[in-house]
């Protein structure tokens, strides 16, 4: 193909806005990209801060005013560049977040990218070839950026480059696999300097807690989600029963659903006793994770945050455990890298964000978003200095940021006031997460597939519903005396000779039955247990809310959804309103239908479906669109998923199916054998007493419990 045929312009304008110190390499990438671009026969301009002071901008100083001017002028520039469909890259300090926001606000999402070099001031003094620095620091140069004038460094650039720490070609490699994601109309046309290809294929799994669909299928504010949706498979992936992180979780990493699991929430009865209830940590889980396969076949893993992790096990890999570890506890393995942590994190390593409920919103916004910052530069580190064939990281901050921001942003809820200074929270940190997605794509090389994951997804919650009144009220419990305030429901409250049934609230409801010769004080009749049962069930698929209106609920036996029931599971469970009130646990209220409970309320619960994509880097970079929607994913399919990508069968007992691409025949298919894991040992550790309490705290703080 001749060059002049090459050349058909199919993109809107762009404007690649480069900020940094000075001698933190602006102008020189903004030249290479020049380069690289125009090689594809794009049109391709450059401002730069330097060329247009001598210029246009002759007439300004240095003074905050001017400043602004200088800006301001070279962002409309760019903007009459952009608008007759220029690549323009701009080369300017901009020192100011001020700035940054105006020159953005200048621009449609789809036309604009931010990328900010991150250089220290030491290495940009080394560069400098002019003795600015120098002669700033003599006192020549008034108002000299980084030395008598600040530089604020951008809060949420749509891309880093640490250009201190890598080399210009290396950070050309970096932005020209950036654009593409960022840009999709651009892929066809941008070069890219390619990767080395290992021996062996990966799988990468990035868990976003909480994720629902809605928030994620056709958001072109997300552009680095929709290229993966683009050039891979995804669908709707429905969760477990019930649709919690525990068990969901483990659903997905082991293809066991929760009754095999003998995991039926956070908190599981060891037994039939009334205070048997135990909050469960990794130790809990006793069949094969999906790394344990993986790396009885060779292959090596890093885990980061993947519920019930704690105690970390010794394993072929890394592990930075979950946010049920205890406060204070060392969370990973190797244990030595416990001390690296904070330094990787560049400061304090958060499982979880504290003080959940009463913090207030704005701090609380802030934690939340230093705990998910600070994970992915964990990570980010780590896939790229260690080796590994399987990685699985999950965000939790996500999930915390939907309970307490939900009403906020959802027209359907009833707390929602348009106009609300916290209106947009929630779409700006996906957004967030798209741009960190974004650095964690460029660290995978072409023998990469990807998989983007959710647990559940989230609703408007209006409220909780009484489990224990409504069963008090309809004659199922009985108190020895009343209580004069809310309280939670403890055994030592409970008429154990006149008690049918009790509750634990939470998301949802589990219903226990006191049955003779299996509970201690157990009243109900054996042969009387499945009338009872199937009377409790009749009557809260449909119960008065108190107020003088039914509420439709799902109750489900566990014997009848899952293959197995483990342990020592519920005798119902139920979701109220389907999921659309939570379960409140505790009595002394004196009513049904709450907004709130002792603990607070949530403004989300949590949904039946989350999200699932699959894409693999080759065909993300090559630009092969697939975009194929699949159907009836469930959380049972991943584990099956990632062993057929890494080429080993899928062992009996597991459940699910994998989730083919559309040409099954280019799978990565190895000879791998997967050894039987019959025999393997779990032993179950639990938590300590005072350990105990301090995660439950954490769990009711939370609103799982």
């Amino acid at each position: 193909m001749r060059k002049a045929e090459k050349h058909v312009q199919t993109h809107m304008g762009k404007v690649i806005w480069f900020t940094g110190l000075s001698g933190s390499g602006k102008s020189t990438l903004a030249r290479m990209v020049k380069e690289a671009l125009e090689s594809e026969c794009l049109s391709v301009t450059i401002l730069d801060g330097d060329s247009l002071r001598k210029g246009l901008n002759r007439d300004l100083g240095f003074s905050s005013a001017d400043r602004a001017e200088n800006i301001r002028r070279a962002a409309e520039v760019a903007k009459m560049l952009c608008e007759t469909n220029y690549i323009v890259l701009a080369a300017f300090i901009t020192p100011f977040r001020s700035l940054r926001a105006a020159v953005r606000g200048l621009f449609r999402h789809e036309e604009y990218a931010e990328i900010f070099l991150d250089c220290p001031l030491a290495v940009c003094e080394s560069r400098d070839c002019k003795n600015l620095y120098s002669r700033a620091r003599k006192g020549e140069i008034p108002e000299f950026t980084g030395i008598s004038s600040p530089f604020e460094v951008p809060e949420n650039p749509d891309f880093v480059v640490r250009t201190g720490q890598v080399s210009p070609q290396d950070a050309l490699r970096q932005i020209l696999n950036y654009l593409p994601i960022r840009f999709p109309d651009l892929k066809r046309h941008t070069p890219r300097i390619p990767v080395s290809r290992p021996s062996q294929p990966k799988v990468a799994v990035i868990g976003l807690d909480c994720a629902p669909p809605s928030m994620v299928f056709g958001r072109p504010d997300l552009p680095v989600l929709q290229s993966l949706v683009k050039h891979g498979i995804s669908g709707k992936m429905r969760s477990t029963d019930p649709p919690i992180t525990v068990p969901a979780w483990t659903t997905m990493t082991t293809g066991k659903d929760p009754g095999e699991l003998g995991l039926y929430g956070f908190r599981n009865r060891i037994g039939y006793g009334y205070d048997s209830l135990v909050t469960v940590n990794g130790s809990h889980v006793t069949v094969p994770r999906v790394w344990d396969y993986l790396e009885e076949a060779g292959y090596s893993s890093i885990l980061v945050g993947i519920p019930q992790t704690y105690p970390p096990k010794p394993h072929n890999g890394i592990t930075v455990a979950d946010f049920l570890a205890p406060d204070g506890s060392r969370i990973t393995y190797p244990d030595e890298f416990f001390e690296e942590l904070d330094r990787l994190a560049q400061g304090e390593y958060m499982i979880d964000v504290n003080n959940f409920r009463v913090l207030e919103k704005s701090a609380l916004l802030k934690n939340i978003y230093t705990m998910v910052e600070r994970r992915f530069k964990v990570v980010e580190h780590l896939i790229s200095t260690q080796p590994w064939n399987f990685f699985m990281m999950v965000e939790i901050g996500l999930d915390r940021l939907h309970h307490a921001f939900w009403g906020y942003c959802a027209p359907d809820h009833g707390d929602y006031v348009p106009g609300n200074p916290y209106e947009t929270v929630i779409p700006d940190f996906y957004r967030f997460l798209d741009q960190w997605i974004a650095r964690l794509l460029l660290r995978f090389d072409d023998e990469t597939t990807v998989l983007v994951v959710s647990d559940h997804g989230a609703r408007s919650a209006v409220g909780g519903f009484c489990v224990n009144e409504w069963l008090i009220q309809n004659g199922f419990l009985k108190l020895k005396e009343y209580p004069s305030e809310e309280v939670p429901l403890t055994p030592d409250l409970i008429d154990w000779s006149q008690t049918r049934a009790w509750s634990e609230g939470g998301y949802y409801a589990r219903v226990f039955m006191n049955v003779k010769d299996r509970e201690p004080y157990g009243i109900v009749e054996p042969h009387e247990y499945n009338a009872v049962r199937n009377e409790l069930c009749s009557v809260l698929q449909c119960c008065c809310n108190g107020n003088g209106m039914n509420i439709r609920n799902r109750v489900l036996k566990p014997g009848e959804i899952y293959r197995d029931c483990r342990n020592f599971p519920p005798d119902l469970m139920v979701y109220f309103d389907d999921l659309g009130l939570r379960s409140i646990g505790t009595v002394g209220s004196n009513t049904l239908l709450r907004k709130r409970n002792i603990s607070g309320m949530d403004a989300a619960n949590h949904d039946f479906h989350g999200i699932f994509i699959r894409t693999r880097m080759s065909d993300l970079r090559n630009g092969r669109v697939v975009d194929e929607t699949v159907d009836d994913i469930s959380c049972l399919d991943v584990t099956p998923t990632i062993l057929g990508e890494l080429g080993l069968p899928v062992p009996d007992g597991v459940g699910g199916k994998p989730i083919a691409f559309p040409n099954p025949g280019t799978s990565n298919c190895h000879s791998k054998k997967i050894p039987s894991m019959a025999n393997t040992n779990f032993r179950q550790e639990g938590f300590t007493s005072e350990e105990e309490e301090i995660v439950k705290k954490r769990l009711i703080d939370l609103g799982y419990l």
